[in-house]
């Protein structure tokens, strides 16, 4: 089925109740360790993805203790592997423990107390393109769908019944809490919601070369952070990975930019599959696909914005929605796949997200495909600058190696020994001669990619 909107990850999460006792929810759920599959209450076949797991059956839900009596049950990694979602509820230990009582022993108070406590279901769909993808979804839909519950052939219709048929709610004996109905599409509010952009050509490195030599960002008060060091301070923040690099707004930020390397990212998904199968056949497929990706390779940037309800702080999803009617209301999963009013909130976002990261050079023409001055090669630097042109190689060659401008000329000062004042005549030089916006080492290029998908999005 084809799918074609920027919106990947939903995280769908509201405030339920349990009625009739849980119903079938504790029978239908496997505990955490029981690894022998014949033991297992309820489970689902595993036909597609049995390369990367090494098992052909997956529980239909899993129940895990703590060790303060709490109970969650969720669904395995290997189901969502799958299935291409994942379930998460808990349970407080009183609850638990009044569900597991003899009927002849649950008193009228125990009953009262299941009925009336409030617990949280969150599902999570980790990647929308994704899942429309998949050949579980695709075969569900052809041979067990039932399209009279589909309005319209609505995609969040057809994910929901999809959820529906793998995790019955109503069997489960969840209901909404505040409304004693039974869940459907409007229980579950959105609590993150991701965009994407997927940019070819382009990686990671030339975004931080980028931004360190013209980005907006210093404006913003945003600077750049491991992903390790928390963020203490107000104000906009960089975070930076070896394979991304994320704007956020304060330290619990609500709305994050982020920037990484697609082709890297895929690649990580195989690790397991491959070191850890003992299996011939399933090591040699996951083998096949290892050596084509690194055989084959593509230089893929992923743009994502993401909006998110942060507790006690502030609720970007419904705040930025709400924006395009003028009512604030919880926003849910139709609204965002179906509804045609928000159907041009996701480019908003994402456009608005560049310009405030680059500021007016991304509403510029683009210089490649209307200025007739075309970018230098390295043979171009050396007959143009003679012997300079040696000495703009060598800073050329630390900026290709992934270095950002801010970086290297401390690198320069304090590496290299080289005094403060040649490093200050090295900078003057290159930009009153215009040598760093003529040269081909991408700067250009990346500026007009990103130009582009700015422009694709208004």
């Amino acid at each position: 089925m084809k799918y074609d909107n920027p919106i990947d990850t939903l995280v769908l999460k509201g405030k339920v109740r349990l009625k009739n006792l849980g119903g079938s929810l504790l029978t239908r759920a496997t505990n955490k360790n029981e690894t022998d599959s014949s033991k297992w209450s309820f489970t689902y076949p595993i036909k597609h993805t049995y390369y990367r797991s090494n098992e052909i059956l997956v529980p239909e839900l899993i129940k895990t203790q703590t060790y303060d009596g709490r109970i969650t049950l969720h669904t395995h990694k290997h189901f969502t592997t799958e299935y291409g979602y994942s379930i998460y509820m808990g349970l407080p230990s009183r609850v638990y423990y009044s569900m597991t009582l003899p009927s002849n022993q649950i008193t009228d108070r125990q009953i009262n107390s299941i009925n009336n406590t409030p617990l949280f279901l969150e599902i999570k769909i980790p990647s929308v393109s994704g899942l429309f993808g998949m050949e579980s979804f695709n075969d569900w839909i052809t041979t067990k769908l039932d399209f009279s519950k589909v309005k319209k052939n609505r995609k969040s219709d057809i994910i929901w019944e999809y959820i529906k048929y793998h995790h019955n709610f109503d069997q489960y004996g969840i209901e909404e809490y505040d409304n004693k109905k039974n869940i459907d599409i409007t229980s579950l509010p959105i609590t993150q919601i991701d965009f994407a952009r997927n940019i070819n050509g382009r990686l990671v490195k030339d975004i931080m070369e980028l931004i360190g030599m013209t980005g907006y960002y210093a404006r913003k008060n945003m600077r750049v952070w491991n992903n390790t060091t928390p963020a203490d301070s107000e104000g906009d923040v960089v975070y930076k990975s070896p394979n991304g690099i994320e704007f956020r707004k304060g330290k619990k930020s609500s709305e994050i930019y982020k920037f990484y390397d697609k082709t890297i990212q895929k690649g990580s998904q195989y690790y397991d599959a491959v070191y850890t199968t003992q299996d011939f056949g399933v090591k040699s497929a996951s083998d096949r696909l290892v050596t084509y990706n690194r055989d084959t390779p593509s230089d893929l940037l992923r743009y994502e914005v993401s909006l998110r309800k942060v507790p006690s702080q502030r609720n970007a999803v419904n705040k930025i929605y709400s924006k395009t009617t003028g009512e604030y209301r919880e926003i849910n999963m139709y609204d965002v796949l179906d509804n045609d009013i928000y159907s041009r909130v996701p480019y908003k976002i994402m456009s608005q997200g560049l310009l405030n990261i680059f500021g007016g050079e991304i509403v510029k023409q683009m210089t490649n495909l209307y200025s007739e001055e075309k970018t230098m090669t390295d043979t171009d630097i050396i007959t143009e600058y003679k012997s300079k042109g040696i000495k703009y190689l060598g800073i050329k060659y630390l900026l290709d190696k992934g270095m950002t401008n801010d970086e290297l000329w401390v690198y320069l000062n304090k590496k290299c020994n080289m005094s403060y004042e040649v490093v200050r005549r090295i900078r003057v030089e290159l930009r009153e001669e215009g040598v760093i916006n003529k040269w081909n080492d991408g700067h250009q290029r990346t500026m007009d990619t990103l130009r582009g998908v700015y422009k694709d999005l208004q």
